[in-house]
């Protein structure tokens, strides 16, 4: 488990390096935007959803996050294709998913610009 951990410390450090987490409202802050831009941009983040289609690459149950490679994202997150470590939300069950499994997901951010996973659905063979 500790290698796993690991694993995803490293690929979450990389993906928040990449797509800059934080997303608008930490951009309107570095450029000093007055707060109630920052909360305006923190509310819209928040009900932003998107719909993608991937490979599990590792589930860490304890945590609460998969690892996932995925094509595009379509809806307005539009996010390239990649591999990156997801949280995920309490009412989804991962006790179905496995390393290998192909799925299709929702994804939305959270008020701090995080990505969650809100809905996972195994592909049907």
């Amino acid at each position: 488990m500790k290698t796993t951990r690991y694993a995803f410390a490293r690929v979450a450090a990389c993906a928040a390096i990449s797509i800059g987490i934080g997303g608008a409202s930490a951009s309107a802050a570095a450029q000093g935007a007055p707060r109630d831009t920052v909360a305006q941009a923190t509310e819209t983040a928040e009900k932003t959803t998107g719909q993608g289609e991937g490979v599990v690459r590792a589930v860490d149950a304890d945590d609460r996050r998969l690892m996932i490679t995925h094509g595009p994202i379509a809806g307005p997150l539009e996010m390239s294709p990649m591999t990156m470590a997801f949280r995920v939300a309490p009412n989804v069950d991962l006790s179905s998913l496995s390393k290998g499994m192909k799925i299709t997901f929702t994804i939305s951010r959270d008020a701090k610009g995080l990505y969650v996973i809100e809905d996972v659905r195994p592909e049907k063979p």
